[in-house]
């Protein structure tokens, strides 16, 4: 059965004349569907295309622009092969024609900034990324390829990114996300002493604002991490509640359950993964709460950030963001705000708290389907789907799609322990990268901001924390420079075409046997194809002109290979070498 009504899923406002159709239909063959909408005084006719697809349903979508805003009338046609159209209309509408009606207002409308459309990400561990100043080493720095472990220094810093941001244009992204920088006596910082202060192991206040200007005069914006969960042991609330116990005016800063306050044999207070060492802040309490909103609009005027990254911020009561958010909009309307939600986001993600989330989800559907083969590839174009279906169109284009950070193994690493599982398969570095390569042509071509942990892109390896936070290495003869050039071709696509970053997606095909997938991103009247083969073998894949509107005798660019294909007989045939891609534009 057909099914739409005026709801979110289904009816999303994205400007004051701009709105957001989808028609949810039984899967037909050769079915088209289209949108007519009042306009003015006329109606008029927006055709709509695939945007998911589960087993048995399609959903359809199409964006309309109207000349008055505010409201809009509306029904659907749908045709199939040798059929009468169907007519999807609202209930009630047996005997006439009786339109959906559809009004909204400023505050209906989730946005998010705009900038963010078009970034690139690259997440820096400072301690891990380059020294740019010996002279701030902090006791005990370890030589800097050494392994890592829990504890050990290495001396990057501040300096070592401004040192390095020709390395930063070279590689192509715009959007840097740090780790915490802040006091702290640990290597990973989120453990803060002092959040109105640089850690010395780093820089200083002054080093951050040079960053920051050189950064934006290169055209990289700055995200910050924001641990506002808990403190370390030495922040001074927690200090002066050691020394003074229930008379310290800090107590109610948190939860602590006795006095006198100890950490052995077991904390007698709140923390974080019941680690001694990060005591859970009561963000309930107005002081901390006010405090804390400080520290959040303090580097965006004092040293120009651009945003907030959000550590744990599902364990923090839901109205602190709410305020949050506020005053940093009201500080920066375009600081973008995104929270470490490794699930469903759909709480978090209605205009009240984040811009965008950590795509977590995105990673495990990544790895399951291309390093573990947990499912067939039809099975990835469903759950994708699902969950572009649950949040705000102009949200999924705010998520970060990452595929590693520092809170898990290394991409290739984990690609190599993925293939162990299967049949045939041995889990070498070799055929990780190879297995890798369609799934960052799929990273880079999705909607959302491609994230890219360090080192990733030069074949850095490394099980879980810490050895997923080992050092850059800077000498290029230890970078894996095949793996390196396409990071930056794909990037420099990314860049060169505004379809992948600010298009609606559009599935074409799956083939389980073969395992191959192919998807438009369409903006407007242009269009990228982007056409997957995650087969150990070589494939070849038709593209009909019904799904794609081709034009007999067109040309088609291919971004990746340099190749050019033209439409013959109504379809695009691309032949694809094993475990590999290709990007199509006109």
């Amino acid at each position: 059965m057909f099914f739409h009504r005026p709801i979110f899923r289904l009816c999303q406002p994205l400007g004051p004349n701009r709105l957001l159709l989808r028609l949810k239909a039984p899967r037909r063959e050769g079915q088209r569907c289209s949108v007519i909408y009042e306009d003015g005084e006329e109606f008029k006719v927006a055709p709509m295309y695939v945007y998911a697809r589960t087993p048995h349903y399609l959903y359809y979508q199409a964006e309309i622009n109207l000349s008055k805003p505010w409201r809009c009338r509306y029904f659907f046609q749908c045709l199939a092969k040798d059929e009468e159209p169907v007519y999807i209309m609202a209930p009630g509408s047996q005997k006439t024609l009786h339109a959906f009606s559809f009004s909204w207002t400023a505050q209906d409308i989730f946005t998010v900034p705009d900038w963010i459309y078009d970034a690139v990400s690259y997440q820096i561990f400072p301690d891990r990324f380059y020294n740019g100043n010996p002279e701030n080493d902090p006791p005990g720095t370890r030589p800097w390829q050494e392994v890592p472990t829990r504890d050990s220094f290495f001396g990057g810093d501040l300096d070592g990114i401004w040192f390095k941001i020709p390395y930063l244009k070279f590689l192509g992204i715009n959007t840097l996300w740090l780790n915490p920088i802040f006091a702290s006596p640990s290597n990973h910082r989120y453990n803060t002493t002092d959040y109105f202060k640089v850690d010395p192991a780093l820089g200083d206040n002054t080093t951050l604002r040079r960053l920051v200007e050189s950064l934006h005069a290169a055209g990289i914006r700055l995200i910050l991490d924001g641990v506002f969960n808990h403190t370390g042991t030495e922040f001074f609330a927690f200090k002066d509640v050691l020394l003074h116990g229930a008379e310290s005016p800090y107590k109610d800063w948190y939860y602590i359950q006795s006095f006198p306050v100890r950490s052995e044999p077991q904390p007698n207070y709140a923390c974080w993964w019941n680690i001694p060492s990060l005591p859970k802040l009561k963000v309930s309490n107005p002081e901390v709460r006010d405090y804390l909103l400080a520290v959040g609009t303090y580097w965006l005027r004092e040293a120009g950030i651009d945003g907030w990254r959000l550590d744990v911020p599902n364990e923090v009561e839901p109205s602190f963001w709410r305020e949050f958010r506020q005053q940093v909009k009201t500080t920066n309307p375009n600081a973008y705000i995104v929270g470490e939600i490794w699930h469903d986001a759909r709480f978090w993600l209605n205009g009240r708290y984040f811009d965008g989330v950590m795509n977590y989800l995105f990673r495990d559907l990544v790895l399951n389907f291309f390093a573990r083969r947990r499912f067939p590839i039809s099975t990835l174009d469903f759950l994708l789907g699902l969950i572009r279906l649950r949040y705000p169109e102009a949200a999924n284009f705010a998520l970060l799609n990452l595929l590693g950070s520092h809170d898990t193994a290394r991409v290739i690493t984990a690609f190599q322990e993925g293939l162990k599982e299967l049949p045939g398969h041995s889990g070498t570095l070799s055929e990780a990268l190879s297995h890798l390569r369609p799934a960052l042509i799929l990273q880079f071509t999705y909607v959302g901001a491609p994230l890219i942990f360090y080192g990733d892109e030069v074949g850095l390896t490394g099980g879980p924390d810490p050895d997923c936070r080992r050092t850059m290495p800077w000498d290029p003869k230890a970078w894996n420079q095949d793996l390196l050039s396409l990071y930056r071709q794909l990037i420099s696509l990314r860049h060169q075409l505004p379809p992948l970053r600010r298009g609606f997606f559009q599935p074409l095909l799956t083939d389980d046997t073969a395992e191959v997938y192919a998807y438009a991103r369409r903006l407007g009247d242009d269009k990228v194809i982007v056409v997957l083969n995650a087969s150990d073998l070589p494939q070849t894949v038709i593209l009909a002109s019904e799904e794609l509107e081709l034009t007999e005798g067109e040309i088609w660019q291919e971004g990746l290979s340099g190749r050019s294909f033209e439409v013959e007989k109504g379809q695009l045939i691309i032949p694809l070498e094993a475990n590999s891609g290709a990007i199509l534009w006109k």
